[in-house]
């Protein structure tokens, strides 16, 4: 999925080398008026040095001018096949709707990354999780109202970072928490708290990402108070199936995106106390994106509720072996969810 795309001008260069440009054709420009307002006789042979080396200064002037090309609107995304199918999906999209080339700034790295370039002005935008955007940019206390979330979100990107946080694409990503369906039949296991009645205790498989945010295994631990038999195995989601399989763990905690979910053998645990956040993915806008081309976000707009929890899942199984272009796969979701009429 790494793949290398057209990168747009850094404005700032840009701004300095248009100002030497003009001010290098007015200068040629003066003094080729002052030189065909006293043209002797003998026409160019006659004309003085400095002007002479001013007409082709002023014809590559012309020539650069016609040959400017504007800035292009540039798509961004994490480093994750998740994030890059949403990006993909959003900058094939654009270019129907737009009918302009769209560039493409994939795998930037973790949350920060993305944010910097997007604060920056080298994207112009991205997916991102509220979950994810009201702890780690925002700084804020996790809020589990769905409503007040979004509030916040969008005021607060607009104010401090002129973004705009858009309408969720339709799938919540938040933390789920399984057993074995014979654990939860032996054990009578069918919520979070229920967890307590294994006494010798239980062995997590957590995905990396949860392991550390405060959304994931902090939260679980300090709400439930369950009991660990072994310390908490971090893993690539790829790899619960094995570990399951092979018996190496008997609980699982995951974003409810990931494959693993597609298993039906598992029993996703009611969370009883209510304390992990939903967790929807918007795209992010810059505001001055949105002013340089107008339709971006009715466009972006068109994307919002169309997505569902198995249409992302089943869109990371396709592009989990890194088999199949995520062009195509975008593409396919686009032709389903009826954004190809």
């Amino acid at each position: 999925l790494r793949r290398e795309y057209p990168r747009t001008m850094d404005p700032a260069a840009g701004s300095v080398a248009g100002s030497i440009h003009v001010t290098i054709l007015v200068w040629a420009k003066l003094r080729l008026a002052r030189a065909f307002s006293h043209l002797p006789m003998g026409g160019l042979k006659r004309m003085p040095i400095g002007c002479r080396l001013a007409l082709p200064l002023c014809l590559l002037g012309l020539l650069g001018a016609c040959s400017k090309t504007p800035r292009l609107l540039v798509v961004g995304s994490k480093a994750s096949i998740e994030q890059v199918f949403l990006a993909e999906v959003a900058a094939g999209h654009l270019e129907r709707k737009l009918g302009i080339k769209v560039a493409r700034k994939y795998n930037w790295g973790e949350t920060m990354a993305v944010h910097t370039g997007l604060v920056g002005g080298e994207i112009d935008l991205y997916p991102e999780y509220g979950c994810i955007a009201l702890p780690v940019m925002l700084r804020a206390q996790m809020d589990t109202d769905r409503n007040s979330m979004l509030e916040r979100l969008r005021d607060e990107y607009a104010s401090r970072f002129r973004a705009l946080w858009l309408d969720p694409l339709g799938f919540d990503g938040r933390c789920l928490v399984a057993v074995r369906q014979s654990d939860s039949a032996k054990l009578k296991i069918t919520k979070m708290s229920d967890l307590t009645r294994r006494k010798e205790g239980w062995r997590i498989g957590v995905t990396r990402e949860f392991r550390a945010r405060k959304d994931g295994f902090p939260l679980l631990d300090a709400t439930y108070h369950i009991t660990l038999r072994t310390p908490p195995a971090a893993m690539e989601p790829a790899l619960f199936p094995r570990a399951l399989t092979e018996d190496t763990i008997d609980l699982i905690l995951a974003g409810a995106t990931e494959i693993v979910w597609v298993r039906d053998d598992l029993q996703i645990l009611e969370d009883d106390a209510r304390v992990f956040p939903p967790c929807e993915m918007s795209f992010v806008l810059r505001s001055d994106a949105d002013q340089a081309y107008p339709g971006a976000r009715r466009a972006l707009d068109e994307l919002s509720g169309k997505f569902t929890l198995k249409a992302v899942r089943a869109a990371n199984i396709k592009l989990s072996d890194g088999r199949v272009a995520v062009e195509s796969v975008a593409e396919g979701f686009r032709r389903e969810a009826g954004l190809l009429r």
